[in-house]
């Protein structure tokens, strides 16, 4: 895991990417995939071809709708998004300009590009409010299909689980200032997964607290004295 301060983005422009052997891989569906096969390591070899087919139409869902349901609400509230998320540029980027400024500068920038994005897509054209809905019903498709298991398909975490935390966790782990009308409907009317995306939380990100509270992206890296 490499702190690079946002400046280095893969040949596509994109992030994230991993290189292997000085070959680039980006997209994050597209990562999982290359390195599943090159390292034996399928997290679906357990499924079924009628489970896959449900992962694939769920992944789908979730990477091409409720990702831009979520980046809909935060174009339009990128201030709320910097406070919720506590989002401490000078540090993360590494810059000596104040806060102040740089918060400016991303609220600016950040909103027209997003706003750009999910407008292309398609949702951006809708009411937030209308957007909000759409966000729900992804959000209780999810829930009805986690039912009372422990993760989408039973006792083990599969790519499902990992795609929809990717989401979810971006939902829930906001702070309760932004106000954020998909995490109290994720929280009054998903109960379940809250408890899926605090299992995944404290089963692999045990520095989580670190992370959040550093913000550093390399807390398995060992630091001088």
């Amino acid at each position: 895991n490499v702190d690079h301060k946002f400046k280095l983005y893969s040949k596509k422009g994109q992030l994230p990417f991993v290189e292997v052997n000085g070959q680039q891989i980006c997209d994050s569906s597209n990562i999982i995939k290359e390195l599943s096969q090159k390292f034996e390591k399928d997290i679906d070899a357990g499924l079924n071809n009628e489970q896959k087919t449900i992962s694939h139409a769920m992944i789908s869902m979730v990477e091409n709708h409720l990702t831009f349901v979520i980046m809909a609400w935060r174009a339009k509230n990128p201030g709320e998004m910097v406070n919720g998320y506590k989002i401490n540029f000078q540090q993360s980027l590494g810059s000596k300009i104040p806060n102040a400024i740089l918060n400016f500068l991303f609220k600016v920038n950040y909103g027209h590009r997003a706003s750009k994005k999910v407008k292309a897509q398609g949702i951006g054209v809708h009411k937030p409010e209308e957007i909000v809905e759409m966000g729900k019903e992804d959000l209780k498709a999810l829930s009805e299909l986690l039912a009372d298991k422990p993760f989408f398909f039973g006792d083990e975490p599969t790519l499902l689980d990992v795609v929809v935390f990717a989401s979810t966790a971006q939902i829930y782990f906001i702070s309760d200032d932004a106000k954020y009308a998909l995490k109290e409907f994720m929280v009054e009317q998903c109960a379940n997964l809250v408890g899926h995306v605090s299992r995944i939380k404290e089963r692999c990100y045990s520095d989580w607290d670190e992370i959040c509270n550093n913000l550093e992206l390399n807390p398995h890296l060992p630091k001088p004295e």
